[in-house]
C-alpha cells in the first residue's frame, strides 16, 4: 500500500532559525585545485552520513506513523556502507535532538573527509519538516555547513537527501507510450570559494506536492535512490546517477506520480572511488 509523507492537521509551531552571516571570508587550504573537473575524494575516510528516521510523532501533531520507512533505513545503510560512508541513524528524534546532532556534525574535524551526508525521512509540508515533537525549516539542515561556518568542509561535497512531502498536491500523470523500437596534481592556487559551493539537495518531491511511500518496500525516492547507488555508486557521478533515480521515481507510479527535485550547487562532478 502506497501512503503520503504530508503534513498534520495539528498542532504547529514554527521553529526556523536563519543563521546571521558571520562576516568576510577567511582563507583556507584548497582540498583541490581550482580547475578541476572532481572532487577530491582521495581523503583517508569518505565522511559520515547521517540519517534521521522519523516513523512516530508526538499524539498532538495528529500525524500517522510512516509504515515502511525502516525499510528506508535498512537500504540507506547498505547502499552507504558499500560506498564506505560512515553511516549513524538517528530514530525520532525531538528537534532538539535534530538540531543539537546537526550542529555537533557541523563542528567536527572533517579535515581527513571526502564530503558529508544527511539524509532525514518524515512527514513534511512547503520546505518545512517533522520532528517528533515540531517542525523546522528545511534550511537548518544544510545551513551550518556553508563554508564560513565549516571550513574543514570548504571545497568539499555537502550532499542532503530530504524524503517528506513539499505539499497536498497529487500528481496524477499522464499516460505515454514509446515509439521506439527498442526499450597529474597541480601546485594549489589561492582562490575564493562561494559558502554556498559544493552543496547538493535532493528532495522526494517538487514543491507543493506529495511524496509517496510503500508500506513495505518503502519511499519511491529512497527505494530508487539506493538501487542507483548499490548498481552504479563505483562508475557514474552523483548527478548521473541522480538523474537516474529521477526518471526511476518518475516511472514508478501508476494511479499518480512523482517526480523528485535536486538543487544543485556543485562545481564539479562527484564520484565514490573504493577506499584502500
Amino acid at each position: 500500500m502506497d501512503l503520503t509523507d504530508a503534513k498534520a492537521t495539528g498542532q504547529q509551531i514554527p521553529t526556523a532559525v536563519h543563521p546571521k552571516n558571520k562576516g568576510p571570508s577567511r582563507k583556507i587550504s584548497n582540498p583541490v585545485d581550482r580547475d578541476s573537473r572532481v572532487y577530491n575524494m582521495q581523503h583517508r575516510c569518505r565522511g559520515k552520513a547521517y540519517i534521521f528516521n522519523h516513523d512516530l510523532f508526538d499524539a498532538s501533531l495528529k500525524l500517522s506513523p510512516r509504515v515502511g520507512s525502516k525499510t528506508d533505513v535498512s537500504n540507506l545503510e547498505r547502499a552507504l556502507s558499500q560506498l564506505d560512508f560512515e553511516v549513524l541513524c538517528f530514530h525520532n528524534c525531538d528537534i532538539t535532538s535534530v538540531r543539537r546532532n546537526i550542529k555537533q556534525l557541523a563542528e567536527l574535524d572533517h579535515t581527513d573527509n571526502d564530503c558529508v551526508m544527511v539524509i532525514v525521512l518524515s512527514h513534511g509540508t512547503h520546505g518545512m519538516i517533522y520532528a517528533l515533537d515540531s517542525y523546522y525549516h528545511s534550511d537548518e539542515l544544510w545551513l551550518p555547513f556553508t563554508s564560513d561556518k565549516c571550513p574543514s568542509l570548504a571545497g568539499k561535497p555537502k550532499l542532503f537527501f530530504i524524503q517528506a512531502c513539499q505539499g497536498n498536491k497529487k500528481d496524477a500523470g499522464l499516460t505515454v507510450q514509446s515509439d521506439s523500437s527498442q526499450m597529474d596534481s597541480v601546485a594549489p592556487q589561492e582562490y575564493s570559494i562561494p559558502t554556498m559551493a559544493d552543496f547538493m539537495i535532493a528532495y522526494s518531491t517538487i514543491p507543493g506536492y506529495v511524496s509517496w511511500r510503500n508500506t513495505t518496500n518503502g519511499s519511491w525516492f529512497i527505494e530508487a535512490l539506493c538501487e542507483i547507488l548499490i548498481t552504479y555508486g563505483r562508475q557514474e557521478d552523483l548527478l548521473s546517477m541522480m538523474t537516474m533515480v529521477l526518471l526511476k521515481v518518475a516511472t514508478l507510479g501508476r494511479d499518480y506520480s512523482q517526480i523528485p527535485c535536486v538543487v544543485s550547487q556543485l562545481i564539479r562532478r562527484v564520484y565514490f572511488p573504493p577506499k584502500q
